[in-house]
């Protein structure tokens, strides 16, 4: 064989190689990345999650000045936000209307707030309000839509519950043990 020949051959085997290995590499990288995005997606539907009980426990209690921040953006609310907006961009617009629900249901505790300290007995618990169950439903449906959304983005499939909360169920006073206990 013929010296020139030799060198082609060796050149094309190297370029052969060099290609398996950059396609490896890059099947890798993408690998990796949808790795990535899908514990993103977990961490945000555990947030909305998370979100979704922080907001329950606020229903019914004081607000405080000390509280005002947390109120505005909470822990579980901010950490959405910060995954939504560098993983799932796509899922923006949902998450304008969450925010949106968000400060009109801290504006309706506000309110409810100020009724208590105001005239206590115009204000009522939230599970005897049916605007506030309005307000929190229409919250947790979109919270579930968000992550159908994210479940859908990350490639997950199967049925999943919502954020498991049985508002009929906490929203109304405990039923009466038949011996007379609560």
């Amino acid at each position: 064989m013929n010296d020139s020949l030799v060198a082609w051959l060796v050149s094309a085997l190297c370029l052969a190689v060099m290609s398996l290995l950059a396609c490896r590499w890059i099947s890798h990288i993408r690998q990796r990345r949808a790795e990535l995005r899908r514990a993103h997606g977990y961490s945000l539907i555990h947030s909305l999650r998370a979100y979704s009980a922080w907001i329950e426990c606020q229903r019914d209690l004081p607000f405080t000045a000390q509280s005002l921040d947390e109120l505005t953006s909470p822990a579980p609310l901010h950490r959405a936000r910060e995954i939504r907006r560098e993983w799932f961009p796509s899922l923006g617009q949902q998450m304008v209307q969450l925010l949106q629900a968000h400060s009109r249901l801290i504006e309706y505790l506000w309110e409810q707030n100020l009724l208590r300290l105001t005239q206590g007995t115009s204000w009522k618990p939230a599970y005897l309000d049916p605007q506030y169950q309005q307000l929190r439903g229409s919250q947790e449906d979109l919270i579930d839509e968000m992550m159908a959304s994210c479940r859908q983005l990350i490639g997950e499939t199967g049925s999943w519950r919502g954020t498991g909360s049985d508002f009929v169920f906490s929203n109304t006073a405990a039923p009466q043990d038949p011996v007379g206990r609560v």
